[in-house]
């Protein structure tokens, strides 16, 4: 901060700007009138007479003693005339040596010509209604004035933007934590009359609990559904605010491009009886409008309560968020991508928190999020879907430092969807690195499974179908399973369905071959009509000798009977493993089951998985590429630098 504005920070705070102290000046040919031709040349001269030249169009005055009123009057006109037709000062329409520059500053805005600042003014309240209209701060101040005594009118803003295709440079207003309820109001004045089409290049709000109110405030029961639209900000800078940016527009839509949202106290700790509340503090709130912010900084460094922002319908591309709280509270659609720099202080505080039953989806693209290393936290990435069940997170390309995979979400795996996407987290020293990805793109280890019930018959018995077969354990009653295509998830053409209306019954596929002590992602889509909890999903591990392992099962419990739900779970096949099958059981009620699919995680894995799915299938173990002969002997090849192959006995 350089002199200049730590000076005007300062008269601020005290509510005076040491400029303001003096009288403010009026114009010049209302100074004339007012205070007769012998006091103005003693003013203008600093001498009772002078010389002066004979009147040119260069504007010079007569050699008169007194001077010239009609002279000076007439050249002050024309210079009037001259620089009006460029733009006007508030000084212009200043009338009288008050304080208050109210009247002088809304008289500029509604003359509909350039206004450029000349000094800093103080104002209780000021609209912009005009349109086609440049305004230009100049790098002055516009500070508010109003007290609790005044009107509620007074007290709403220190300045409205109302107007059309208004070109606004260096906005500058200090709110000198006056009881406004924002320190702008950008507001539509009808419908037919939205507030659309301004740029804004250079804005900076200080010192009020709201920043800026795009729209209505949030009690307002009924925004006004305006198209408050094409509007930009260039430049955004807020110092000791508590809620930057609010929006509560209908139909609404703000750019921003570079700044800074800062909702930090700053100086609200120096004042008596401070109303500033860390837990309600937060960067913005996009409840009812389309916001996009693009490289800008977002901050709330200062407190781990409440949340750094809030909202829907808000894109954040190529900013630097800080936050210390969670970062997010979402309750619809929303996208961040490209954080270069983000950074979670509070160890113990979810990164995102997502509103009870909120619809829409969570972008988190090529996005960074880093904490504090050497601590262990019960903290989520993702934080409220099991509140939310209609609720998607796509995550992408993204790096967590000192996040591990198992806390991507504390409920409902299946609806978040993680691709290409590395963990990191130092333990005693040693980091260790996980990366995780949902995506099919990886070898289906489970491939030759018919999964999706595409080839099996449609008749309801316990026959074999394609690769699967049924084993009645205690199911009484109705007892099938068969291709279903009435009821499929989208994308698929069908699932498999398993009828048990009694006892327990279940369905197992034909065995693969797998990777003992692999990570793998065990993945599909589930839907039950009734039943109890011993309906399940499960993959099965099988050792050399074809005996069962252990089982990794997706309960009764993560399903749904309204809705089909992605299941994703990251699992580790045994190390004795070498085979694996799928097995749906049926208990009680139908169950439905389609594109089961286990895929290897990690690139080590992922590169080693054909040989290691071959050497499985001959139950030959280690990493090499093993054959068998006719006579059932292994042979393990390698090949020289030379190209020539080697088959020895293995092992």
């Amino acid at each position: 901060m350089n002199m200049n504005e730590e000076n005007k920070q300062k008269t601020e705070a005290s509510g005076h700007e040491a400029a303001n102290v003096k009288p403010a000046g009026i114009s010049r040919r209302k100074m004339i009138g007012a205070l007769g031709v012998a006091t103005a040349a003693f003013l203008i001269s600093g001498k009772s007479t002078f010389a002066a030249t004979t009147l040119t169009d260069n504007l010079k005055l007569k050699r008169t003693t007194p001077i010239d009123v009609t002279d000076v009057n007439e050249n002050f006109t024309r210079i009037d005339s001259e620089f009006g037709s460029r733009a006007v000062s508030p000084d212009y329409y200043k009338v009288g040596t008050g304080f208050d520059d109210t009247d002088c500053v809304q008289a500029a805005f509604d003359s509909g010509r350039p206004v450029i600042f000349t000094r800093n003014y103080n104002v209780k309240s000021v609209k912009m209604t005009g349109s086609d209209q440049n305004i230009d701060f100049n790098g002055y101040w516009l500070f508010g004035i109003s007290e609790s005594t005044d009107t509620e009118e007074m007290r709403d803003c220190v300045l409205a933007i109302s107007g059309l295709y208004l070109n606004l440079y260096n906005i500058r207003v200090g709110a000198g934590f006056k009881p406004y309820k924002c320190g702008i109001h950008w507001v539509s004045i009808s419908a037919s009359r939205p507030a659309e089409h301004i740029k804004v290049y250079g804005l900076q709000v200080n010192r009020c609990l709201v920043g800026i109110q795009y729209g209505a405030y949030l009690d307002d029961p009924n925004p006004l559904d305006a198209p408050q639209s094409e509007n930009f900000i260039y430049g955004i800078h807020f110092r000791a605010v508590q809620n930057c940016l609010i929006l509560n527009q209908p139909n609404g839509i703000l750019k921003i491009i570079g700044g800074l949202f800062d909702c930090g106290p700053s100086e609200w700790d120096t004042v008596p009886s401070s109303p500033y509340s860390a837990v309600n503090a937060y960067c913005f709130y996009a409840k009812d409008s389309a916001l996009s912010i693009d490289s800008c900084e977002i901050l709330k460094v200062s407190s781990t309560e409440g949340y750094g922002f809030k909202g829907n319908n808000f894109i954040l591309t190529n900013c630097s968020i800080e936050i210390g709280s969670t970062w997010g509270y979402i309750d619809g659609k929303a996208t961040i991508t490209q954080d270069d720099a983000g950074y979670q202080g509070g160890i113990n505080k979810n990164l995102f928190e997502i509103a009870p039953g909120a619809e829409g989806r969570l972008n988190l693209n090529t996005f960074f999020a880093k904490r504090a290393a050497g601590f262990d936290s019960p903290a989520y990435i993702i934080n409220g879907l099991a509140a939310a069940p209609k609720f998607r997170v796509n995550i992408d390309k993204s790096y967590f430092s000192e996040w591990t995979a198992n806390k991507v979400t504390s409920a409902r795996r299946e609806n978040v969807y993680v691709q290409n996407t590395r963990f990191t987290k130092v333990v005693s020293g040693v980091t260790y690195e996980s990366n995780i990805n949902d995506q099919d793109r990886n070898l289906n280890i489970a491939a030759s499974v018919d999964t999706t019930g595409e080839n099996m018959s449609t008749a309801s018995d316990t026959d074999q179908k394609s690769d699967w077969n049924m084993y009645v354990y205690t199911g009484t009653g109705t007892v099938y399973f068969r291709k279903n295509t009435t009821d499929v998830p989208a994308g698929f053409r069908s699932c498999i369905e398993v009828k048990v209306t009694s006892g327990i019954s279940y369905i197992y596929s034909s065995k693969f071959p797998v990777f003992g002590g692999a990570s793998l992602v065990f993945s599909g889509w589930a839907k039950y009509t009734t039943g109890n909890l011993e309906q399940k999903v499960s993959v099965v591990w099988v050792d050399a000798a074809n005996n069962v392992v252990a089982e990794d099962l997706i309960v009764l419990a993560d399903l749904s009977t309204t809705e089909w739900r992605r299941i994703v779970k990251s699992v580790t096949a045994p190390v004795s493993a070498v085979r694996a099958s799928f097995q749906i059981v049926g208990s009680g009620g139908s169950i439905l089951v389609t594109g089961l699919g286990l895929t290897a995680e990690g690139d080590t894995v992922e590169r080693a998985s054909f040989i290691n799915q071959i050497n499985a299938a001959l139950d030959a173990p280690g990493e090499g590429f093993i054959l068998k002969s006719p006579n059932n002997t292994s042979y393990k090849i390698t090949v020289s630098d030379a190209g020539i192959l080697t088959a020895t006995a293995y092992p």
